[in-house]
C-alpha cells in the first residue's frame, strides 16, 4: 500500500483556492509598499536603491521552490499595478515586470536555501554566492533593462543600466540581510525586553551619527562610517548590524536627494554621477560589512563552543571516573568551602565516611569487574542519598567513600547514615565473604560545629575513628564519635594495639 501524500488529497478546486489567495495576498502587500516607496519613503531616490527585490530573494530563499510561482506571480502583479501609477504603459510596465522577474529568480537560484541565519551563513563559499547573487541577477537584468529604456525612451545605456542594476543590487544587499535576520533566535534576542534597551540605544546613536556624517559636506567624515557598522555588529551581531545597515542607507538616501551632505552637493560636471558615487561608497561598505560580520559571528560561535568544551572538561575533571560522583578533588574544594560557611555561621558540619565492609575479600572471590560494579552501585546510592541541594557525596579513595551534610546536627546525620546503610543493604549484592551474604558498609560519622582552633583535619579524624569503632564493633553498622568520646574509648580499649591505633586517628597520625 502506497502512502499518500497529504497534498495531493487535497480538492483541486481548493488547492486553486488556496494559490489564488497567496498570489492575492502577496499582491496587495506589494502594491501598497511600492506605492508608499514611490510616494513617501523613496521618491526620486529608487535610481540609488530599491529594496523590493532584496525582499523578494529573501521570501523565495525561505520558502520551497514548488511555491515559487504563486508567489512571484502576486509579487509581479502588485508591483506592476503600483508602477502604473507612476505613468507608465501597460507594455512598458509588463516588459519591466519580466525583467524584474529573471533578476530575483536568477539570485535566488545562485544562493542556497535559508533554513536559519546562523546555518546559512556558514554555508560553504556563502560570500562568494553572495557576491554572484548581487552580480549575475541585477547584471544580467539590467542589460534588457538598459536596453528597453534606450529604445523606448531613448535614455543612455550606461544611465539606465545604472538605474536599473546598480539600485536593484545595492537593494539586494543592503535589504536581503534583515529580511532573512526578522525571524531568526538573533533577532528575537535582540528585542526581548531584558536588551531591548541596549538595542534601541546603539540603534538611535547609529542613525544619529550616520546622520551627522552625511549632513557634512565635507569628505573627511565618510570613513567613519565603516568602523560605526563594525562597532554595531560587534555589539548587536549579524542582525544588529543588518537593521543598522538599512537604517544607515536610508538616511543617507533621503538626504542626499534633498541635496543635503557630500553626495547631495555632488559638482554636475564631474564623470561620476552622484548616485552611482553614492553606491559605490554603499556597496563598498556591505560588502566589506557581510565577510566581517561573518567571521565576527565565527568567532563568537567558537567561543562559546570553547567554554562549553571548558565547561564540561571541568565537570568531568571533578567526577569519579569509575562511579560517575563526585571525586577526591572535588571533595577537598567542597570541604574546604563548606567549613568556612559553617565556622561564619556558626552551624554544624557533618562529615560521614561509609566503607565498604570485606571489600577485598569481594574482590578476590568475584573480581575486580564485579568490585567495579559493587562500586558503582554504592556510589549511586550516596548519589540519591544526597537529598537536599547542599548535600555532597564523594568517592574518597578505594572503596571509600564521604558524605557531607551542611548545617546538620548529629541526630539528623544519624538518620541519613543509617538509611544509607540500609539502602547498599538492600541492593542485595551476593557477597560469601561477608557475615551478611551480601554488600554491606560501615559508616562513621562527625559533627562539628566550627570554632577557634577547630581545623578540617579534625573532623576527618573524628568520623575516621567513628568508622574504625564500627568496623571493630562488627561492620554493617553506624558510629558517630566526638574528641571527648573518642580519647574514652581509646581509654577502654581491652589492647594496646586498638588503642593506638585510635590515639593515632584522634591525634592526627597515619590511619
Amino acid at each position: 500500500m502506497h502512502d499518500v501524500d497529504p497534498q495531493s488529497s487535497k480538492p483541486p478546486g481548493r488547492t486553486w483556492m488556496e494559490s489564488a489567495r497567496t498570489a492575492l495576498g502577496f499582491a496587495l502587500v506589494y502594491f501598497g509598499v511600492d506605492l508608499l516607496l514611490n510616494t513617501y519613503a523613496l521618491t526620486d531616490g529608487w535610481t540609488i536603491i530599491w529594496p523590493l527585490n532584496g525582499v523578494t530573494i529573501a521570501l523565495m530563499l525561505m520558502r520551497p521552490r514548488r511555491e515559487w510561482p504563486v508567489m512571484l506571480l502576486g509579487v509581479e502583479l502588485g508591483t506592476g499595478i503600483g508602477e502604473c501609477f507612476d505613468d507608465n504603459t501597460i507594455g512598458m510596465e509588463i516588459c519591466q515586470r519580466f525583467i524584474s522577474l529573471s533578476e530575483v529568480l536568477i539570485s535566488a537560484c545562485v544562493l542556497p536555501a535559508f533554513t536559519s541565519l546562523d546555518e546559512w551563513l556558514r554555508k560553504p563559499r556563502i560570500f562568494v554566492r553572495f557576491l554572484a547573487a548581487l552580480a549575475l541577477g541585477p547584471g544580467i537584468s539590467g542589460v534588457f533593462a538598459a536596453l528597453l529604456f534606450h529604445y523606448d525612451k531613448g535614455q543612455s545605456l550606461f544611465l539606465a543600466f545604472n538605474d536599473w542594476a546598480t539600485a536593484d543590487a545595492l537593494g539586494i544587499a543592503a535589504i536581503m540581510p534583515l529580511a532573512l535576520s526578522m525571524g531568526s533566535p538573533q533577532m528575537r534576542v535582540l528585542f526581548a525586553p531584558a536588551a531591548l534597551r541596549k538595542t534601541v540605544g546603539i540603534l538611535v546613536f547609529a542613525c544619529g551619527a550616520a546622520s551627522s556624517i552625511f549632513l557634512v559636506s565635507d569628505y573627511p567624515l565618510l570613513f567613519l562610517l565603516y568602523p560605526l557598522l563594525l562597532w554595531v555588529d560587534s555589539m548587536l551581531e549579524f542582525a544588529g548590524s543588518a537593521i543598522a545597515v538599512v537604517v544607515v542607507c536610508l538616511v543617507s538616501v533621503y538626504l542626499t536627494i534633498h541635496n543635503l551632505g557630500p553626495f547631495g552637493h555632488w559638482p554636475a560636471e564631474r564623470s561620476m554621477p552622484r548616485d552611482l558615487a553614492l553606491q559605490i561608497y554603499f556597496g563598498f561598505h556591505i560588502i566589506a560589512l557581510f565577510p566581517a560580520s561573518v567571521l565576527f559571528m565565527e568567532r563568537r560561535r567558537m567561543a562559546e563552543e570553547l567554554r562549553d568544551t571548558n565547561a564540561r572538561l571541568t565537570v568531568l575533571a571533578a567526577l569519579d571516573g569509575l562511579t560517575g560522583i563526585a571525586n577526591r578533588r572535588s571533595f577537598d574544594e567542597r570541604f574546604a568551602q563548606e567549613w568556612q560557611r559553617a565556622g561564619n555561621l556558626r552551624t554544624p558540619l557533618t562529615l560521614a565516611l561509609i566503607d565498604l565492609d570485606n571489600f577485598k575479600q569481594y574482590n578476590d572471590l568475584y573480581g575486580h569487574l564485579a568490585g567495579d560494579q559493587s562500586l558503582r552501585a554504592v556510589g549511586r546510592v550516596l548519589s540519591a542519598g544526597a537529598e537536599r541541594p547542599e548535600d555532597f557525596a564523594a568517592r574518597f579513595g578505594g572503596e571509600e567513600f564521604a558524605m557531607l551534610l551542611p548545617n546538620t546536627g548529629r541526630q539528623g546525620a544519624g538518620r541519613v547514615t543509617e538509611r544509607l546503610r540500609a539502602a547498599v543493604l538492600d541492593l542485595a549484592i551476593d557477597h560469601l565473604g561477608n557475615v551478611r551474604g551480601r554488600v554491606t558498609v560501615s559508616i562513621g560519622y562527625a559533627t562539628v560545629t566550627p570554632g577557634p582552633g577547630d581545623t578540617p583535619a579534625r573532623l576527618i579524624q573524628l568520623a575516621d575513628a567513628a568508622l574504625y569503632q564500627a568496623k571493630r564493633n562488627g561492620r554493617n553498622r553506624v558510629e558517630t564519635m566526638t574528641l571527648a568520646e573518642g580519647l574514652r574509648t581509646a581509654d577502654d580499649q581491652s589492647t594496646p594495639t586498638q588503642k593506638n591505633r585510635l590515639l593515632r586517628i584522634l591525634g592526627g597520625g597515619d590511619r
